[in-house]
């Protein structure tokens, strides 16, 4: 009777288990959900796993819930010590590459350039200037206008002028330059970088010009540019599930700079009273040593 009882469990489980089993296959071949991995109806035109076109309303992707993180708010008392920083970012250098390549935008991201030049066509930025001051404002119109440039060429046939553009694109750029301002919270005890401005270098494409020289385009007020910087994505080269806007790169300042000007009582740069390129690298390391140092001796063990 025992080994009756035994068996008549074992055979109600056994007939319990394949139930659920099948119950399982048949939700897992009516279920389109599921076919698809369990992110609805993926077509060619997602990214991957994930649905762009069609995004779930209750789960939002990480383009559309990049946000600006507002600053803390922080009294004009809290300031115990501050000083300005010019800063160049070569972006030959590999951990700048984020903010040169994709030199073609891509579906899901483009260069550094081409989001802000999008911004200043689209309208969305209005605070654009010459000067790292921000005493020269400059229209959408003369933006576009530095944009182009003319070029000339003599017809050997008939001695006549040939006039022609060519315009300044995403792979022109050699350089950015940020201004920057540190200062140091007495009340939150934590040394805190703002960036100001920022401003593209480009090399002159003028076929007249002197090979290898380049400028500053233009500079552009940086707080009004955190909007379109925080929806546009950088490439992470470590992780690129772990997605990350412009905006948090330049917060984490995950880039390499020199500096070339500090904020002192002649105005001047590094490079008027420092002729040798390797004395300004070394001017410039010398004046980041200073600033954590006066860091480091604010504290008391």
């Amino acid at each position: 009777m025992i080994r009756m009882a035994s068996c008549s469990k074992w055979l109600l489980g056994a007939a319990l288990m394949m139930g659920t089993v099948s119950m399982t296959a048949q939700n897992t071949v009516m279920d389109p959900e599921a076919q698809s991995g369990g992110h609805g109806n993926i077509t060619p035109a997602d990214d991957g796993f994930i649905d762009r076109v069609n995004p779930n309303p209750y789960a939002e992707n990480h383009e559309t819930a990049n946000r600006v993180i507002p600053y803390p708010f922080r009294r004009q008392d809290d300031y115990m010590w501050s000083t300005r920083h010019w800063e160049r970012i070569d972006i030959r250098e590999r951990i700048n590459h984020p903010l040169y390549y994709p030199l073609q935008d891509l579906p899901d991201r483009q260069s550094l350039y081409s989001c802000l030049l999008e911004g200043i066509n689209g309208g969305e930025l209005q605070y654009i200037f010459r000067d790292d001051m921000f005493l020269q404002p400059v229209t959408r119109q003369e933006v576009s206008e530095l944009m182009v440039i003319p070029i000339s060429d003599v017809d050997q046939i008939t001695g006549q002028t040939l006039w022609d553009t060519i315009r300044i694109k995403s792979n022109n750029v050699v350089a950015w330059h940020i201004k920057s301002e540190w200062f140091f919270d007495k009340v939150r005890g934590e040394m805190v970088n703002r960036i100001i401005g920022i401003a593209p270098e480009v090399e002159d494409i003028n076929p007249q010009s002197i090979e290898g020289n380049t400028y500053v385009l233009f500079w552009l007020w940086f707080p009004e540019t955190r909007q379109i910087l925080a929806r546009n994505d950088a490439f992470n080269p470590g992780n690129r599930t772990q997605r990350m806007s412009f905006d948090n790169l330049f917060h984490k300042r995950m880039f390499n700079a020199v500096i070339y000007k500090e904020d002192n009582t002649y105005d001047r740069r590094i490079e008027d009273y420092k002729v040798e390129g390797m004395e300004r690298l070394l001017e410039s390391h010398a004046i980041k040593e200073r600033l954590r140092t006066y860091e480091h001796d604010l504290w008391e063990f």
